[in-house]
């Protein structure tokens, strides 16, 4: 992405046309999209272990919250996108500044 951005999760608000039968929310399981960005072969051992230590509990924990919101939470698009910062990961949520 051309942002830098590494790892980004979306939300997709359900619609009349995906909600389910007679208003029952759709599987989770459809709704969120996880996308994974190229890197150069000489950027992946760092990115990797910076991804596994502080993007991905977050992803993990960001997805629970998801299963957990409430309905006015559910009914709006939402993302979270990460980035590599030195060592770290910072992120973003609905197109923010990066933190």
């Amino acid at each position: 992405m051309s942002d830098g951005t590494l790892l980004q999760v979306v939300w997709n608000a359900p619609l009349s046309s995906n909600y389910g039968y007679s208003g029952i929310r759709s599987s989770l399981s459809r709704s969120v999209g996880i996308g994974v960005a190229p890197l150069l072969s000489t950027d992946r051992a760092g990115a990797r272990q910076a991804l596994r230590q502080y993007a991905l509990p977050e992803l993990v924990a960001w997805i629970d919250a998801v299963q957990h919101a409430p309905e006015t939470w559910i009914l709006t698009s939402r993302r979270r996108s990460w980035r590599l910062a030195g060592n770290s990961t910072v992120y973003r949520d609905d197109w923010q500044p990066y933190q």
